[in-house]
């Protein structure tokens, strides 16, 4: 278990100081954090933007939005699927 430390911002520091947290507690406060950033920065817009202006910011993405998605999903019923390759859409 580790301690959050007294340089993390007040704003990540839901818990304690003295009180042990586990992993589970640091990654929800870190997501919190992001989030916030994300939001601050512009959101979807500034994301869409960011991609747009780079190729290599586009292989950023794709990679970062690729750790997100779950491995498998289980679909019942029909399901159509159509996909373009990246290169199209920018």
């Amino acid at each position: 278990m580790a301690l959050i430390p007294m340089s993390a911002p007040q704003a990540i520091r839901s818990v304690p100081l003295t009180q042990a947290v586990g992993p589970n507690i640091v990654i929800k406060q870190l997501r919190e954090v992001f989030r916030d950033a994300f939001d601050q920065l512009g959101g979807a817009a500034w994301l869409v933007e960011f991609v747009q202006q780079d190729p290599a910011n586009a292989r950023v993405f794709i990679s970062a939005i690729s750790k997100l998605l779950p491995a498998q999903v289980q679909v019942t019923g029909n399901v159509v699927i159509q996909a373009s390759t990246l290169d199209e859409d920018l």
